[in-house]
């Protein structure tokens, strides 16, 4: 019983040097983050990799989010994405409403939703979401005339 407990608890020391050893010493950033998370809850869609950056970029400018949770998330980033997201985890359970906040936001920001939903395409970023921009309903489909007059 004592040796498990030492063992779990140099398992946890180790993780939290390699955390602290990340945080301080690679320049993590809060882009980082955001890019972790839209690869996790998103892994099984084709991402198009720079659009993925730019969002991270203009998300993180646009709104008002805590650069130390970000940065938490990015020095732990191997273990963040092993995170099982069933709602039976309580770490799954408390980052869940940010999560869905950034992959909704992603989701209107790309051609994912004008394009008919296809998960086979790759996932192209267009410009972060706005609701208030004039046309920037995300489920708008381009209308096909067969009338010929």
């Amino acid at each position: 019983m004592i040796a498990r407990r030492r063992v779990l608890f140099g398992l946890v020391g180790v993780a939290g040097v390699g955390a602290a050893l990340r945080w301080g010493g690679s320049g993590l950033s809060p882009e980082d983050a955001i890019v972790t998370i839209v690869h996790k809850r998103l892994g099984y869609l084709s991402l198009d990799e720079p659009g993925v950056r730019q969002f991270a970029k203009d998300y993180v400018a646009a709104t008002n989010i805590s650069g130390i949770k970000l940065r938490l998330i990015a020095a732990l980033a191997p273990i963040y994405r092993r995170l099982p997201t069933s709602p039976a985890n309580r770490v799954a359970r408390g980052t869940r409403y940010g999560e869905e906040r950034v992959v909704t936001c992603y989701l209107l920001s790309t051609d994912f939703f004008p394009s008919g939903s296809d998960e086979a395409r790759t996932v192209r970023y267009t410009g972060l979401y706005d609701p208030l921009r004039a046309c920037g309903n995300p489920f708008r489909r381009p209308v096909l005339s067969s009338n010929t007059a």
